[in-house]
């Protein structure tokens, strides 16, 4: 432990009590009896958590202080260490490096391009509705907010999107079984890359109009990327477009199930509802947090931090911060000041956050136009068990009246 840390927690964003305590958790932090923004935990061989809002945001622009970089076996980045063997691109880069691998994918994933997406978007959350509306049940989690995402990234990959479900499992099982089944995750991690490396020979001799061809294509410091690279490159786009706006969309589903006034009020304004997923954003966003380490001694919002620490950026309790949001555990969708983190700041600031908002704004329209009245089977509801980075349901079992389809079988 750092001997000379002011304020230490027992906390443990892997473990059970953050997963089914969620609320409980992020308060507790955050109201902590010193008034601190940050802490050390002693979990997992010890590491920084910094919560406030103000010193989160300090730390995600100072990259030189705290350090992206994944440098395995010496000094692999996360808490505990990622298992996987390389850098995934960008992310785990800092500097004009992870600069000039952003712009190879910027047009892809700028706002422009999320509004060219939206008819495709829709048709896809139509057809899925579609597939279950007459049964008058369904597993929303699996179903649709898990099906969308990754359909709308595999295609734009120019991949199989009817592989959906078999891509999904190996990206779950990346994100929430690293800790406490780390050989499952591997075997599952192989799995993907064995994939994607097939996906890399295929296009090697004909590349096509989507964004893997481009990865392909374009070149970084004067030459194109490596096959090492383009996994580790596409692996991050599909940990980014399966896993996230899934979570969101579920979690949000889950509070308004218990709150009859919050949903009359979504039904109410269903027009606004590009503004409303900001106040969810806030709220329920998935980012249980990104790592960073440490590069040397330094004195951050009253705690002596030291070179080679490692560091928990845990954006969603930030999002809770009553300095920065007033009555922070209300959902309120009319809220006017809303500078969420739920899509993190700074230089690694989520490549996809325009088409997740266009997502979730989809999805959420869809439950909200054509099964208003669903009820959660709350005895079926089943969260990852690791939630650390990922705060998501599994399984999110609903009864409603059942409807009309808007295509034929």
């Amino acid at each position: 432990m750092a001997a000379d840390a002011k304020h230490v927690i027992d906390f443990d964003h892997h473990g059970p009590m953050l997963r089914d305590h969620n609320t409980e958790q992020l308060k507790e932090l955050m109201y902590n009896d010193a008034g601190c923004p940050m802490g050390w935990s002693t979990a997992h061989n010890g590491h920084w958590a910094i919560w406030g809002y103000d010193a989160l945001y300090d730390a995600v622009q100072d990259a030189e202080t705290f350090s992206s970089t994944h440098l395995p076996p010496e000094c692999p980045k996360g808490v505990p260490g990622a298992l996987y063997p390389d850098p995934l691109i960008p992310i785990d880069i800092d500097g004009q490096e992870q600069q000039d691998y952003r712009k190879v994918v910027l047009n892809w994933f700028n706002p422009g391009h999320a509004r060219s997406l939206e008819p495709r978007i829709q048709q896809i959350c139509d057809d899925l509705i579609d597939d279950f509306i007459e049964s008058g049940e369904a597993d929303l989690a699996y179903q649709l907010f898990t099906a969308l995402p990754a359909i709308v990234t595999l295609e734009m990959l120019g991949w199989e999107s009817h592989r959906w479900r078999e891509w999904v499992g190996w990206v779950h099982s990346f994100i929430h079984d690293a800790t406490h089944d780390p050989e499952l995750a591997m075997q599952n991690t192989m799995l993907m890359y064995g994939s994607i490396n097939n996906e890399i020979a295929r296009r090697r001799d004909e590349l096509g109009d989507d964004l893997f061809s481009d990865m392909m294509r374009t070149p970084v410091a004067g030459k194109v990327l490596d096959d090492d690279e383009l996994r580790n490159f596409a692996t991050l786009v599909l940990l980014g477009g399966m896993d996230t706006t899934s979570g969101v969309t579920g979690n949000s589903v889950l509070l308004i199930d218990q709150d009859d006034e919050l949903r009359r009020q979504i039904i109410d304004n269903i027009d606004q509802m590009p503004k409303i997923i900001e106040e969810f954003l806030r709220y329920a966003g998935p980012g249980g947090g990104l790592y960073r380490r440490v590069t040397k001694d330094v004195e951050f919002h009253g705690e002596q931090m030291h070179e080679g620490e490692k560091v928990l950026m845990m954006f969603w309790a930030a999002n809770r911060d009553p300095k920065a949001f007033p009555d922070p555990e209300k959902i309120d969708i009319f809220r006017t000041q809303n500078r969420h983190m739920a899509f993190g700041l700074g230089p690694h600031r989520c490549l996809g956050s325009h088409h997740a908002r266009r997502m979730f704004a989809t999805l959420m329209t869809g439950i909200f136009t054509r099964i208003p009245d669903f009820e959660v089977d709350w005895d079926g509801v089943e969260r990852f068990e690791d939630c650390g980075s990922v705060y998501a349901v599994r399984h999110l079992p609903v009864t409603f009246t059942p409807g009309p389809r808007l295509t034929p079988a």
